[in-house]
């Protein structure tokens, strides 16, 4: 198949023969892909091509700016949340691998958890386009599974890749590099990303200050226990470096973010209960902002110094109780946590200089909490072929 025909006569005598072929490619005038609706939620899946895109993504926000529904806030290079269809914020549920969650630290969202993966590692994007499915939290805003990559059969052995990029608006570099080693029992990767923004011109030749400096690592680790029965455990920091914010009254210093999760499947069960999935979570931020480089340094130096901590999982079983019917039902647990406070240092007011500066500590979070414990079921019931 997508060869030309050849026909040999062959003899008894003829020990080695080497045969070559002519390409024929098969013309397709289309590809018509569908997916199992009873078990998988996501009714839309975007996948990127980053050799094609002649601006590379500042962060993994960027690649939802062709996605039909869906725009960006953007309050600088670094900061970018997606909106989709005017709901945003934490009304939209974004969320990496099937439930690993980051809650940003600062008020004004300088660290969305878009800010905190490296948009190379992105495979896929999932969405759920409303509230169709209550398996990942009860949010009705809509859901956004964001999928890292990992390795499959073709990928056995010991490979990597190395990509880079520079922009000459801005002075802007894109660096990655990636290498695992894999087998049919287990997989062991490692990604590490640097990015170095300068501030870009607009079409009227205006600099915006929107530079920014990160780095990201990560570790990923899966041993299959059978074919179809698999941990994994996923480990990534990232470090944020003298962001600007053209948009908001201060700038970041510093954004340190952990994440570490685990994550567990058996599938291809006999019985009524035909898989087992299980997830466990925990991300750290480390946040701290100011107006050093604001013309509002003058009068009051502001230096805010907060805190974010996430973790939570889920368990969950698939019951199938005929061919008709798939139920799906668990537990999940969802712990967010944050505190931090706002120094501020006033030199001079209305009057002019002050002859003692002032200072002053403004709560940002007051040792805030949400542990949030939930119940689920979702089912399915196929009535005919095309009526669910």
């Amino acid at each position: 198949m997508g060869f030309e025909t050849k026909e040999i006569q062959v003899s008894p005598s003829d020990e080695i023969m080497v045969i070559s072929l002519n390409e024929a490619p098969i013309q397709m005038q289309g590809v018509l892909v569908t997916g199992h609706i009873k078990n998988d939620p996501a009714f839309t899946m975007e996948s990127n091509d980053y050799v094609k895109k002649i601006v590379q993504p500042r962060n993994v926000a960027d690649l939802f700016a062709d996605v039909n529904g869906f725009s960006l806030i953007k309050r600088g290079n670094y900061a970018i949340d997606p909106s989709f269809r005017a709901t945003q914020y934490e009304q939209l549920n974004v969320q990496f691998d099937g439930g690993t969650k980051v809650m940003h630290a600062c008020p004004n969202r300088m660290d969305p958890i878009t800010t905190h993966v490296n948009p190379e590692e992105i495979e896929k994007i999932e969405i759920i386009k409303g509230p169709y499915t209550v398996r990942y939290g009860a949010t009705f805003g809509g859901i956004v599974n964001m999928v890292t990559q990992k390795p499959s059969a073709k990928d056995y052995g010991l490979s990597g890749q190395i990509n880079a990029g520079y922009e000459s608006n801005g002075g802007s570099m894109v660096s990655s590099a990636k290498i695992q080693q894999a087998t049919s029992k287990y997989d062991i990767g490692g990604t590490v990303g640097y990015r170095d923004f300068g501030n870009y011109k607009d079409g009227d030749g205006t600099e915006i200050p929107s530079a920014f400096r990160s780095l990201e690592y990560g570790v990923i680790a899966g041993y299959n226990f059978s074919e179809n029965q698999r941990l994994q455990a996923n480990w990534r920091q990232s470090y944020g470096r003298d962001v600007l914010h053209a948009g908001l009254p201060m700038d970041t210093d510093v954004d340190n973010s952990s994440m570490l999760s685990l994550d567990y499947g058996l599938t291809g069960m006999g019985g009524l209960v035909k898989e087992i999935t299980a997830k466990a979570y925990y991300s750290y931020v480390d946040h701290i902002m100011s107006n050093t480089n604001r013309p509002s340094f003058m009068m009051t130096e502001a230096l805010s110094e907060i805190y974010a901590t996430t973790a939570g999982g889920k368990m969950e079983l698939k019951l199938v109780p005929n061919s008709r019917l798939s139920l799906y039902t668990g537990l999940d647990v969802l712990h967010i946590a944050r505190d931090g406070a706002r120094t501020r240092l006033v030199k001079r007011n209305m009057m002019g200089p002050l002859p003692m500066p002032m200072e002053f500590v403004d709560k940002v979070w007051q040792d805030s909490y949400i542990n949030d414990l939930g119940v689920f079921a979702e089912s399915k019931y196929l009535i005919t072929s095309n009526t669910i």
